[in-house]
């Protein structure tokens, strides 16, 4: 047996369909199992000690999903127009939390837990997606709208042989170092350096163009000279066949190694899937807590620590209450234990912690580990049953020197940037929170994998994933459909998916017109009348284009927590 694949000996039965059973399938037989046919609309998995059942509620096309739950005003927010990703961002999503609940339910059983039902839907996974910016939307203090100025002058810049890159700076010295070495005026480095450093937090950014006009005065390789002499970090945008042109491009997006012997987790405690599991971890932005949030969510116990005086982002704007609202989105509940592990008395406390611990997570750059003493093999030393999990940006893929690993490069490098862009239109990254998020599905997949192989195999161990294999995981082609796209109506914006698209036109009250003519008839014909009066008409094909998140709280305050903000539920009912 193999602590790399913890469901060896497992066998997976669905007979569902799309992009979201297909995702969760893939991912299962990469963890070892095998897998069949089933009844319709179950997905279950058998094997020594444990046997679940999942239900996926729906189906939802994706692009409904992404209109209804905001993703397309917050993919186009810059340009002040919704449009859709061109991936199937949420479907994604819905395989790994439907592979999360599968393994949270089998490791449950394993430790003495009757789990053995899980229902879900693509919905709840679409409200986890935007969690960040529902929490900023419904803020006590400045609640962020989206902003409608569309911006032209934003990342990627291209260099003066016509190669798009993009750049990542994590101070204002290397911001200005790097522009000033191109060239660019003073007064215009200031005045970009605010709005690219609130990017993530806005899903929008709008930049002096002179900064466009410095990166054009230069090769690519002189712009990689200038922003390793200064500390700025630039990544190509890359195509998919770039990517899959990699070596190891498709392998499985967790790296797992197993420790020495140890005893087998803590027996079950009542409740949810995780409880009596405790999580420490040292993270930050967004893909750690993330991950945590996650587990949290299954039961888990989380301690996060934090440096003295604790995360800076508990600062950022809008806040809920005395936290910033996205902040506390990712990390309400968790325990908090500030420690300085720079010292020797911080590294003892952080060991002390583990010590009684089943998971420790860190997203810490390369090496750090290492430097601090906080290493695998010096964990395992205090506790040989740990889960010692990373969350990178690269994982190994780019070497021991990477650039920054963080969401935007990633797209780039990943070819995600390539493959979202419209037909005609220059790749790009979109600035809504993606790969960060997908990065955090991912990391739970693997912590809750390893943690299955520990109660298994009798060992502790590793598991590191990363927010490239995140991005890998989003470059399945998307669902094709007769008709899938976004319209314009008298008052607003619909989305309509259908492959009927005889029942469609009946609907519109045109005749069926050349497939060439298509999508030009539809749009006449919804430019007749209102949206509501459309969406009463089309039904479940078609869905308004939400640009206000706080719409989706009002619409199902069931499925949110108050604290200050708007907090989504979790997306899994066990039984």
């Amino acid at each position: 047996m193999s602590f790399s694949l913890p469901l060896n000996g497992f066998r997976v039965l669905s007979a569902g369909s799309g992009p979201a059973v297909e995702t969760a399938l893939d991912r299962l037989r990469m963890l070892g199992a095998d897998v069949g046919a089933a009844r319709p609309g179950v997905l279950s998995l058998n094997g020594p000690g444990a046997s679940v059942e999942a239900g996926l509620l729906g189906p939802y096309p994706e692009n409904l999903l992404q209109a209804d739950y905001g993703i397309m005003a917050l993919h186009g927010r810059s340009e002040a127009q919704p449009r859709p990703l061109g991936v199937d961002y949420v479907s994604v999503l819905t395989g790994m939390a439907a592979v999360q609940g599968v393994l949270a339910a089998t490791l449950a059983q394993l430790r003495g837990n009757p789990v053995s039902r899980i229902e879900m839907g693509p919905d709840r996974v679409a409200m986890m997606a935007v969690a960040q910016y529902i929490a900023a939307a419904t803020a006590d203090e400045d609640p962020e709208g989206p902003d409608g100025t569309p911006s032209t002058a934003r990342p990627p810049f291209v260099s003066a042989d016509g190669l798009p890159f993009e750049v990542e700076a994590f101070s204002s010295e290397a911001w200005q170092g790097f522009w000033d070495s191109l060239g660019a005026p003073e007064s215009a480095v200031g005045r970009g350096w605010r709005p690219f450093l609130l990017r993530y937090e806005r899903a929008s950014v709008s930049l002096p163009r002179e900064l466009h006009v410095a990166a054009e005065s230069a090769t690519f390789e002189e712009i990689r000279s200038i922003a390793a002499s200064t500390g700025m970090h630039v990544c190509p945008v890359r195509t998919v066949a770039d990517r899959r042109a990699d070596p190891g491009a498709g392998s499985p997006p967790w790296s797992f190694r197993a420790g020495r012997a140890a005893p087998p987790g803590p027996g079950a405690e009542a409740g949810r899937p995780l409880a009596g599991i405790h999580v420490v971890e040292s993270t930050r932005r967004v893909q750690g807590p993330m991950a945590t949030r996650l587990l949290a969510l299954l039961g888990a116990t989380v301690t996060r620590i934090e440096p003295p005086g604790g995360d800076p982002l508990r600062g950022m704007p809008p806040m809920a209450g005395d936290c910033s609202a996205k902040f506390r989105v990712l990390n309400d509940g968790k325990r908090i234990a500030e420690i300085d592990f720079k010292r020797p008395s911080g590294r003892a406390a952080v060991l002390d912690l583990v010590r009684d611990a089943d998971v420790f997570l860190h997203n810490w750059a390369p090496g750090k580990d290492i430097e601090l003493g906080l290493d695998a093999a010096t964990m395992h030393a205090v506790n040989p049953g740990l889960v010692y999990a990373t969350a990178s940006g690269w994982g190994d893929a780019l070497g021991e020197n990477p650039p920054a690993g963080t969401d935007y490069m990633v797209q780039a490098y990943s070819g995600l940037a390539d493959v979202m862009a419209p037909d005609g239109a220059p790749p790009r990254p979109t600035l809504m929170i993606m790969v960060d998020i997908a990065g955090g599905f991912v990391s739970a997949e693997g912590i809750l994998a390893a943690l299955v192989a520990r109660q298994r195999f009798g060992r502790g161990g590793e598991v590191t994933t990363s927010l490239l294999g995140a991005a890998d995981a989003l470059l399945r082609e998307p669902s094709p459909a007769a008709v899938d796209g976004v319209f314009a109506a008298a008052d607003g914006l619909l989305a309509i998916v259908t492959q009927d698209v005889v029942a469609l036109c009946s609907s519109l009250e045109i005749p069926v017109p050349p497939q060439d003519e298509l999508l030009d008839a539809i749009t006449k014909a919804l430019g007749a009348r209102p949206v509501a009066d459309w969406e009463r008409r089309l039904g479940p094909i078609a869905v308004p284009v939400r640009r206000d998140l706080r719409t989706l709280v009002s619409r199902r305050p069931s499925r949110f927590e108050q604290n200050g903000c708007a907090i989504a539920t979790s997306p899994w009912t066990f039984s």
